[in-house]
């Protein structure tokens, strides 16, 4: 079920600016802030649930990819990211955030992870708690919410079925992924939106009952500022964005006693830094992300490869901690890049690809980096990949290319460009990607799964958020989206942000962990 239209205040209601005041206002509508906002309703308090974006309308789901990234992506779904392998990162603005245009995938934070956090960054007052932990316990909540459960061999299609015949042929075991989906029909059309309903975004899981628990909901709303007052929020000013343009269209105001900032990895410490709040320095002085790369398999036979889940097989590599492997798929217009060439070169690639099968891996390495606020205050963020997880993500491809050809491709392209063939036909020829010659550069990723902008940690040292969610060196403000990881999570973030803001929220909201 998605939100009453008429009780979201649409760019109609919002033009020209306006005023309000709450009890607690939560910036981003995305997986950390719906769930903040939905916990903080059902408490009694009164919220304001404040979004940049628009609404996504029904009608333009599943349609004109192109057109959907520019009017409901930041910078049109071309952030980018610099530093040795600058990549893109495509992020959600529009009411839902993220949730509206990923794949749904729901996966636990993995024990070794998160022993990992609880160890460095001592995390324990977050995760613990009988019966049970606290985590465990939000886990559970989350995935009711949203309806998670394994994607049925019903909605696999031939394309999920052919990556897994390859994760089995490298010698892995796979199995159907965990979605936030409830009647999936197949459509492959994930990263539009999802135009039956099935999937259970945020804004269809969670806002529903924000509204009806007396939240105030508020679009194309850009938060500049957190408002300061003796050292404590008082509240948060910004400017109406009409997105046709992308032009100010007027500024708002809301004040609350209380603000949580799930604005998304490269947002949030751009609003705090805006805000002048950088906790000694600490916000935005650190960034993660998983690394990418992308395998396409051209068999013999048909595969039709926009029929089936967008991603519903997938398995964790043995030989390489921290390396996962899944199917994809993206529409034609978006995801031809990876077909390489140019002009009649292109068109004649192209024709393949109704016997594409596509793979995505993505591998928790070593990578470091920072954000800060560009000249065009947008985020300017930077990452550093050590030439050794290079060397890591070539032999995950490796394993990926030869499982596509042992399991009957006829040949396989990749997303390493220049030092390497540009299709490999033959295992014996897939020793070139573990070429000296290879750089972050020669990779092409998207870096959509990011972290740790505003680590969480109990030591202020190591980041400036307490374990409890609070900022550092100002009262009243708690963050709850990916950029409180105090690392990379391994495995698709949603699911982790969900269950951390629902632990965060309840707290704030006085309600048991």
């Amino acid at each position: 079920m998605t939100a009453p239209r008429a009780a979201i205040r649409g760019l109609d209601a919002v033009r020209g600016g306006y005023t309000s005041d709450a009890d607690v206002i939560v910036i981003g509508s995305g997986p950390g802030g719906a769930v903040a906002a939905d916990n903080l309703a059902a408490a009694g308090m009164r919220v304001a649930l404040v979004e940049a974006g628009p609404e996504v309308r029904p009608e333009d789901m599943g349609q004109a990819p192109p057109l959907f990234l520019a009017r409901y992506f930041w910078e049109g779904g071309m952030r980018l990211v610099g530093g040795d392998a600058p990549n893109p990162a495509m992020q959600g603005r529009c009411l839902g955030g993220g949730s509206v245009m990923n794949s749904a995938i729901m996966l636990k934070l993995p024990d070794w992870v998160r022993a990992e956090w609880s160890r460095d960054d001592q995390l324990g007052a977050m995760f613990d708690g009988e019966p049970g932990t606290a985590l465990d316990r939000a886990f559970e909540r989350v995935f009711a919410r949203t309806r998670t459960q394994p994607t049925p061999m019903t909605v696999m299609a031939a394309r999920n079925l052919r990556v897994r015949d390859a994760i089995a042929a490298a010698g892995m075991h796979g199995k159907p992924l965990p979605r936030a989906v409830h009647g999936c029909e197949g459509c492959a059309d994930c990263i539009t939106g999802c135009h039956s309903g099935a999937k259970q975004s945020v804004d269809r899981a969670y806002l529903p009952a924000v509204l009806q628990n007396g939240g105030q909901v508020f679009t194309h709303s850009t938060v500049d500022k957190i408002l300061v007052e003796r050292g404590a929020a008082v509240g948060v000013s910004g400017r109406v964005i009409d997105p046709d343009g992308w032009q100010a269209a007027g500024k708002f105001t809301i004040r609350a006693p209380r603000v949580v900032v799930a604005a998304g990895v490269s947002q949030t410490p751009v609003v705090l830094l805006k805000s002048g709040l950088h906790a000694g320095h600490r916000v935005g002085a650190s960034l993660y992300a998983h690394l990418t790369g992308g395998i396409v398999g051209i068999m013999d036979e048909p595969v039709d490869p926009w029929v089936g889940a967008t991603q519903g097989w997938g398995a964790f590599s043995e030989a390489i901690p921290g390396m996962k492997y899944e199917s994809l798929w993206a529409p034609p217009s978006l995801i031809a890049v990876n077909w390489g060439g140019l002009g009649l070169d292109f068109l004649r690639s192209v024709s393949e690809m109704r016997n594409a099968t596509v793979m995505a891996m993505v591998y928790r390495g070593k990578v470091s980096g920072s954000v800060a606020v560009g000249l065009n205050g947008h985020p300017r963020m930077t990452l550093r990949v050590p030439q050794d997880e290079i060397k890591v993500v070539a032999r995950g491809i490796k394993t990926a290319v030869d499982g596509l050809l042992a399991s009957g491709a006829r040949s396989v392209g990749t997303t390493v460009s220049q030092v390497v063939p540009e299709r490999f036909t033959d295992t014996s020829q897939t020793e070139a990607l573990l070429t000296d010659k290879l750089r972050p550069h020669h990779c092409h990723m998207t870096f959509n799964h990011m972290f740790g902008s505003c680590r969480m940690s109990a030591d202020p040292k190591r980041g400036p958020v307490d374990v409890d969610g609070s900022l550092r060196g100002v009262r009243g403000v708690w963050l709850s989206d990916a950029s409180i990881f105090p690392g990379p999570s391994a495995v698709n973030p949603q699911a982790t942000i969900m269950a951390l803001s629902d632990i965060i929220s309840r707290r704030i909201a006085g309600v048991v962990a």
